[in-house]
């Protein structure tokens, strides 16, 4: 697959905004963290999609998490190589 290209955001989640105008850059990173930090029916065009790991803070880190990360990668086309959680961080590699 090929790196997506977006409006970008800053750590606030804002628009980021150089000399007047929208910062457009490669995202995949951005995709997956807004993925990952959505439930489903945040995203109007597929409200299906979302992994609510909010849900999951200070909770298990167990078989449903990791099922609902996998599912709503793959649903936005991204394949998760490597799924584990330690020390309160979650680590992927995804295509």
């Amino acid at each position: 697959m090929s790196a997506r290209t977006d409006i970008l955001l800053d750590d606030d989640l804002d628009l980021r905004i150089e000399n007047g105008d929208f910062v457009i850059g490669p995202s995949d990173e951005q995709h997956i963290e807004l993925l990952l930090r959505s439930a489903p029916g945040h995203w109007k065009k597929n409200p299906l999609i979302g992994a609510n790991l909010a849900q999951d803070i200070n909770g298990f880190f167990d078989g449903e998490a990791r099922k609902r990360i996998r599912l709503t990668l793959q649903a936005d086309g991204y394949t998760t190589e490597r799924l584990k959680f330690t020390d309160n961080t979650i680590q992927l590699d995804v295509e």
